[in-house]
């Protein structure tokens, strides 16, 4: 039993070292990942930026290094106008199921790659069926709302952003959202136009 105990002792005390070994050697390629991303007009650092990422997802999948490597190749492909790699670190994201506030962030990102690619209804797809966490409620619904806008459906997009506005509370990207609003004709007035005519 004590031949046991010790074992188990040990055998937990290496695992700790295995866990904390790999956790220094993903922190410390997840910091070179942001270095090297620092300036993508170099190529090598680019070059190096794109590898370090596939590294981390590859070596550390299950960590959170690989989620935020993923979103880091996203930004490099979008500033590079590389948009169906962007979309695909995104969902290479959501199918490894983060947490829910990185999830939100993903999904959200997600449908701005789909719009910017003219497909909206991806867009909304992507957005449907998820709870955003406590504190994204606004920057989601006014997504919702860009997306709505994108599609060509100006009575839900003024509801998503209605919706955020009420979310927002006194924060400061209020007059954004507020002037997006505004930029909605109301559909009552659009109506009684019609009507007049």
């Amino acid at each position: 039993t004590i031949v046991l105990a010790v074992g188990v002792i040990f055998g937990f005390r290496a695992w700790e070292d295995n866990v904390r070994e790999t956790g220094e050697s993903a922190s410390k390629a997840y910091q070179n990942l942001i270095q090297a991303s620092s300036n993508l007009k170099d190529e090598n650092l680019r070059l190096t930026a794109l590898s370090l990422g596939e590294q981390l997802k590859t070596d550390y999948e299950d960590s959170a290094y690989a989620i935020f490597a993923a979103f880091h190749l996203a930004k490099i492909a979008v500033d590079q106008d590389d948009l169906a790699k962007a979309r695909s670190e995104l969902e290479w994201v959501l199918a490894a199921q983060p947490e829910q506030h990185l999830e939100t962030i993903a999904r959200m990102r997600l449908a701005r790659v789909l719009v910017a690619t003219d497909d909206a209804d991806s867009a909304l797809a992507s957005l449907a069926d998820h709870v955003p966490a406590i504190g994204q409620q606004a920057t989601w619904f006014e997504t919702r709302g860009d997306v709505y806008l994108a599609k060509g459906d100006p009575m839900n997009a003024r509801l998503a952003y209605q919706t955020a506005l009420e979310s927002l509370g006194d924060d400061r990207n209020r007059p954004l959202l507020e002037l997006k609003l505004a930029d909605i004709p109301l559909v009552t007035d659009s109506l009684s136009t019609e009507e007049d005519a």
